[in-house]
């Protein structure tokens, strides 16, 4: 019999099992969870790119208070 090896996520579905907490992150902060979560360095560039390949029916974005930088989550 033999063992089905798994498949690494890419980068996308990364960036969407983060971002699928609901709460706002900014890509630094995703960047950080997706190397604690799966050992892997994304940069914030490619991290980027990846959200722009999303559905705009999925994402929200908005300034962070404070720091003005962005931050992002998924929406059902």
């Amino acid at each position: 019999m033999s063992n089905p090896v798994k498949k690494p996520l890419t980068q996308k579905e990364r960036l969407c099992v983060v971002l699928s907490t609901g709460r706002f992150l900014t890509l630094y902060e995703i960047q950080q969870q997706c190397f604690d979560q799966f050992g892997v360095h994304d940069s914030e560039t490619a991290l980027s790119a990846r959200w722009r390949d999303l559905p705009h029916s999925v994402k929200q974005k908005r300034r962070r208070d404070k720091c003005h930088a962005w931050e992002y989550r998924l929406v059902a």
